[in-house]
């Protein structure tokens, strides 16, 4: 009788708890600089969040260490939802890339959505001989390690892309990380590097005025910006899939009710027209999968990035 009644009281408190959320302002995590695309992901979601509870959203960006950072602030956060963490891929493949993290990328969070899902683009430049994805493969595999693969810096998403684009082909190539995406492409123009994947709204002006061939979409499935560009799968790389995700999360043992609550809310602001409009511009799908698909979704990215990061022995820049 005793246990029951606590039991009664507890589901009490957590459905209070659910009706009172939030009773001051939220705070959102975002460990990237203001301006890029999770920054800008965040923007929006804030905005809604704001319109519906009338408590204040603010964004916090907390950047350094390739985003653990500011992860490491929101997992440390009491887990009451009035911190949350919105970051992309880097969540996953951070944890294997460090050593010393100080938290659990599998247990220190509760998985709130995937709000977007969008496919990086294979690039090479409009002088190259290579006119297909298996044209570069066999131009890499005839000079191993020469044709050089331009990346966004050691460990970012484009560059564990064409990391297991090299691990699935057989195909060897000389990784050059750059500090951004404008210099990279510069140099993919000139031809100083080969090949390079990058996000469709930072080739598509390139593409679109001759400079670069765009080879194949990185996702399982053609992007529907991109409806007439294969998918490295298609082009004979079976089973590729690589796709960058955004994604929020709070602190584990977050009450359900409040991370339910929350995808609620979200889901609902982030499926208005407005929203929609400028998180799709740049090619992204609009997800806003449920919590239990966004923990499957991270725990297998966890799986899959750390195998990679070991067979490919990386190591993270100074």
């Amino acid at each position: 009788m005793i246990k029951l009644l606590a039991i009664v009281l507890c589901a009490m408190a957590c459905v209070a708890h659910a009706q009172t959320f939030p009773a001051k302002p939220v705070r959102l995590v975002v460990p990237f600089p203001p301006g890029g695309g999770v920054d800008a992901t965040a923007r929006v979601l804030s905005q809604k969040l704001t319109e519906t509870w009338k408590q204040q959203v603010l964004v916090d960006n907390r950047t350094g260490a390739g985003t653990t950072i500011g992860t490491e602030i929101a997992a440390r956060a009491a887990p009451d939802g009035y911190t949350l963490l919105l970051t992309n891929n880097a969540l996953a493949i951070s944890a294997g890339l460090y050593t010393k993290l100080r938290y659990d990328t599998g247990r220190d969070f509760a998985p709130i959505t995937e709000i977007l899902s969008a496919p990086f683009v294979l690039v090479i430049p409009a002088s190259s001989a290579s006119k297909s994805v298996q044209e570069l493969i066999t131009a890499a595999k005839a000079r191993p390690g020469e044709l050089a693969l331009a990346n966004t810096g050691i460990g970012s998403g484009p560059h564990l892309a064409g990391v297991l684009f090299g691990i699935m082909t057989g195909a060897s190539f000389n990784h050059i990380p750059y500090k951004g995406g404008g210099p990279a492409i510069q140099d993919l123009i000139a031809n100083r590097v080969q090949a390079l994947f990058t996000t469709p709204l930072a080739a598509n002006p390139h593409v679109q005025s001759g400079r670069l061939r765009l080879l194949a979409v990185t996702s399982a499935k053609r992007a529907s910006g991109l409806p007439h560009t294969p998918t490295i799968a298609e082009s004979g790389v079976k089973d590729y899939d690589v796709s960058t995700w955004y994604m929020l999360l709070a602190p584990a043992k977050t009450p359900q009710s409040i991370v339910a609550q929350i995808h609620r809310d979200a889901t609902i602001g982030l499926r208005q027209p407005d929203a929609v409009k400028i998180l799709g511009s740049d090619g992204a799908e609009l997800v806003l999968a449920s919590p239990e698909q966004t923990s499957e979704l991270l725990h297998a990215e966890l799986k899959r990035w750390s195998a990679t990061i070991k067979q490919a022995n990386l190591k993270p820049e100074d």
